[in-house]
């Protein structure tokens, strides 16, 4: 077994927790993102005008170059949106996938290893509460436990390999 992949499935299931709110917030910049309407924009930047004292401008005149300046400017601000939604996509979609691979293998260990592993990890219970649940002995909760890392790391082992051609 290869101590480097023991420690990133070990991380994986210790994150796990943590990789599940960063997909909830992530989500939510998604469906609730944070923007500027074209009417404030163009209200921000139409707000230069003359103070009536000359000049030919009339209070609340807006030029020609503001307004051109105020368009451009939204522009560049949609586009800086779209930027910042797609980086969300792609860091949503990797976490997302990396806790779907990591359900998937804990799915398919032995049974009981498998309700081990998601109370521990899934659930944060303690092992004490995971023996009571599982109605066996916190001694036989550690070597369960132990069994179950063993055969996570294998089944990432074994991926990684066929992955290389």
């Amino acid at each position: 077994m290869n101590n480097d992949t023991r420690s990133y499935v070990v991380n994986l299931l210790e994150s796990c927790q943590e990789r599940k709110r960063k997909i909830a917030l992530l989500h939510y910049e998604l469906e609730h993102p944070a923007r500027t309407s074209e009417a404030e924009m163009i209200g921000a930047m139409a707000l230069g005008h003359g103070t009536g004292s000359g000049g030919g401008r009339t209070e609340g005149h807006v030029s020609d170059k503001t307004l051109y300046i105020a368009l451009n400017y939204q522009s560049k601000v949609d586009k800086l949106n779209a930027d910042t939604k797609e980086e969300i996509v792609v860091q949503l979609v990797e976490l997302e996938q990396e806790q779907k691979r990591l359900e998937y293998y804990v799915s398919l260990l032995q049974k009981r290893q498998s309700a081990l592993i998601q109370a521990i990890y899934f659930d944060e219970c303690s092992l004490d509460e995971v023996a009571e649940r599982l109605g066996i002995a916190p001694r036989t909760v550690r070597t369960v436990k132990r069994a179950a890392l063993e055969q996570l790391v294998g089944m990432y082992e074994y991926v990684e390999c066929v992955d290389k051609p």
